[in-house]
């Protein structure tokens, strides 16, 4: 009997005792799984189909001017974060102190967000009665509407159509280029959908929830690098200069019992490698390209559905002379209701150093999403002229910029929509189906940069975990 379950056993244990592992993509979350699992002694191999590694975080120097197409701030709350920031040497910069003030369009006006009980209850950006409503959240005892609610039903039943309008509306667009009516609070906002389930309350909640303790959780700031966010991702491909492969797409993953064979072409040449594990951080929609075992695989196919709405990233850079406004802030954040071109417009030479020249101003405006996808499709001169009309209407810019530069991203940001529980449940299908082969990236539990490495990081740890207990 001992036999035969050492014989069941051992090829599991071929695989989880994995020492060889591929990983698909080069973005943040396959940069940190790379860097974590070559930390445990793992050997790992990155494939990226373009010519540079980083994904979506990108930063450039132009004309004096450091603009991020890609995110352009990283909101720092684990210490297991900043630990792997040391590591590899990195001196991060935290936002500056004016960058707590953060505003949000009302009737065409720049209105202050509430950051105390004085400017709340001051504020006009809530009536009396939205605010009355907020203060009382804790005593509301209303339940979920159905088995699962979109933002905005919860926010709604929560705090009032107001604070949806002109707090949670422009939040949404600002972070996900997204629409709160679309969007699922289970899987979008997990952590309020489940203070409100354990405490019955958002507010109550979360008091309650300060008094725990978690050994990882530091004060949240804000931060960037003195070169730009990637300068993280150029810190990360420097560690792993050794294991990464630029230029190659991997067309099929064949799966034996104990190992997977990936077939990868690089720069017109195509060859196959052997893997213990797979490690697949491309974006849903690039999958479909993929194969296993030489043929289509529909469960691919169904993830390359999840919706990545367009967003265009416009820097314009402006003397500072030409300016009304003062820029003392993190930036603006436009609601649905307010009819502009723009999302959002942020501050950024105001938020960290050395971002712009002496004398000028750098501004980085957001049009599009899922709000206005068919902005996306206009030429550069017509995007440019919608930012700078609604500029001329927020801060009083009436010049033309000295400075431009766009980056259109076709599909931005996975979008959490209601029913995505349907498409998790797709890739755990997956992964239990291909066994070694694991999803990780900004799709699978949070779209923030820190979510995607701390998703990564866990990763890592639970295959390390798995390897040490069959080794047992």
């Amino acid at each position: 009997m001992t036999m035969i379950i050492g014989w069941m056993l051992w090829p599991k244990l071929l695989i989880l005792m994995a020492k060889n592992v591929a990983i698909i993509g080069g973005g943040i979350a396959g940069l940190t799984a790379a860097y974590y699992l070559k930390k445990s002694g793992i050997t790992p191999t990155v494939f990226e189909a373009s010519s540079q590694l980083g994904g979506v975080i990108q930063s450039d120097t132009i004309d004096g001017f450091t603009i991020e197409n890609g995110p352009n701030t990283l909101l720092l709350s684990d210490q297991r974060t900043v630990e792997m920031f040391d590591d590899l040497g990195l001196q991060f910069e935290d936002a500056s102190p004016n960058s707590k003030n953060r505003y949000v369009v009302k009737d065409k006006q720049l209105v202050a967000v509430p950051m105390s009980i004085k400017s709340f209850i001051t504020t006009s950006l809530f009536s009396w009665t939205s605010k009355f409503k907020i203060i009382t959240e804790a005593f509301r005892q209303n339940k979920p509407l159905g088995d699962e609610e979109s933002v905005s039903q919860f926010i709604i039943r929560r705090f009032g159509k107001e604070v949806l309008v002109y707090a949670v509306n422009p939040f949404i667009a600002g972070t996900y280029a997204g629409d709160p009516d679309s969007l699922s609070i289970e899987h979008s906002f997990p952590l309020l959908e489940n203070t409100e389930r354990v405490y019955g309350s958002v507010i109550g909640g979360f008091f309650k929830n300060r008094k725990k303790q978690n050994p990882h959780k530091i004060k949240r700031r804000t931060i960037s690098f003195p070169k730009g966010v990637a300068e993280l991702t150029h810190a990360l491909s420097n560690y792993l200069s050794d294991s990464t492969h630029l230029n190659t797409t991997i067309s099929d993953i064949s799966k034996t019992d104990n190992s997977f064979t990936l077939t990868n072409t690089q720069n017109g040449k195509m060859e196959s490698s052997s893997f213990d594990e797979i490690i697949c951080t491309v974006p849903t929609y690039s999958l479909k390209n993929i194969t296993i075992n030489g043929e289509d695989y529909p469960d691919f196919d169904e993830l390359g559905e999840i919706n990545y709405p367009p967003v265009i990233s416009i820097s314009l850079g402006y003397k500072k002379e030409h300016i009304p406004h003062s820029l003392e802030g993190f930036g603006a954040l436009v609601p649905k209701c307010e009819n502009m071109n723009i999302l959002g417009v942020l501050f950024s030479s105001s938020l960290f150093n050395n971002r712009a020249p002496k004398d000028h101003s750098l501004l980085t405006v957001f049009i599009g999403g899922s709000r206005q996808p068919e902005l996306t499709v206009l030429s550069e001169i017509e995007r440019v002229q919608l930012a700078k009309e609604d500029l001329e209407t927020l801060l009083g810019i009436s010049t033309e910029p000295a400075f431009m530069h766009q980056t259109l991203w076709k599909k931005a940001i996975p979008q959490y929509h209601v029913g995505y529980g349907h498409y998790k449940s797709i890739m755990n299908m997956i992964e239990a189906k291909l066994r070694g082969f694991h999803f990780a990236g900004n799709y699978v539990n949070g779209i923030s940069i820190q979510d995607t490495i701390l998703s990564s990081m866990n990763l890592v740890n639970e295959l390390n975990r798995h390897s040490s207990t069959c080794s047992e």
